[in-house]
């Protein structure tokens, strides 16, 4: 199974998105049931990203 740190950097930045658009009601939340979820997710995107000396806003 893999775990975050195995994900590439544009997974990474793809599951940021989702997790942005989930916060925002633009996508349904379906697995990730609650936004605590999400917000735990999405600070643990942001934190592989920042360990790897990556800018999220490199992206955008």
């Amino acid at each position: 199974m893999k775990t975050i740190k195995d994900y590439t950097n544009e997974q990474l930045r793809y599951g940021i998105a989702r997790c942005e658009a989930r916060l925002s009601g633009i996508l349904p939340f379906g697995l990730m049931r609650n936004e605590t979820m999400v917000k735990e997710a999405l600070k643990e995107y942001r934190n592989e990203l920042q360990k790897r000396g990556q800018n999220e806003l490199d992206f955008k």
